[in-house]
């Protein structure tokens, strides 16, 4: 904890209330557009997460936390819908690697887009140099807490990590 010199504590309340009240914006938006793709929130963290390439279910366990059985019911239903794929590896059959099909990728694409759309407009009013300090500071505490890449790759995007 930030400590003053007093040993007291700073009273941060303001910033607790800004990142909350942030966070349930932006899932509220989140959670608007999955609605119109007929995806449930989980759903559409695991389909961004293998929107750019495959990946393996050990891998996508550590980053969605989610348990192994939780996630084989995810992907279980996900590919019922005809969205995404499993596959084992020639090479070691223990390894199951998860990708989208082509209608997941179609759909993936949209509600990416729809998302991004939605959040940049939320931001879309500050001063270019306000919005660059926002994303710089998110960055940041991404980093600093090693949040894994759910949306999107902000290094993939030429952006270097804070």
């Amino acid at each position: 904890m930030d400590q003053r010199g007093d040993g007291t504590v700073p009273d941060n309340s303001g910033i607790s209330a800004a990142l909350v009240r942030l966070s349930f914006l932006v899932q509220r938006l989140y959670a608007q557009a999955c609605s119109r793709h007929d995806l449930s929130p989980a759903q559409a963290q695991l389909m961004c997460v293998i929107k750019d390439q495959p990946r393996g279910m050990t891998e996508l366990t550590h980053m969605l936390g989610l348990e192994r059985p939780g996630l084989t019911g995810l992907a279980d239903r996900i590919e019922r819908r005809g969205l995404l794929r499993r596959e084992v590896r020639p090479n070691d059959r223990r390894t199951v690697m998860v990708s989208l099909t082509r209608t997941g990728k179609k759909v993936t694409e949209a509600f990416y887009a729809e998302v991004t759309a939605s959040l940049q407009g939320v931001v879309a009013h500050l001063p270019a140099d306000e919005r660059q300090q926002f994303e710089e500071t998110a960055f940041s505490i991404i980093m600093a807490e090693q949040v894994p890449a759910i949306f999107g790759d902000f290094e993939a995007a030429g952006r270097s990590a804070v």
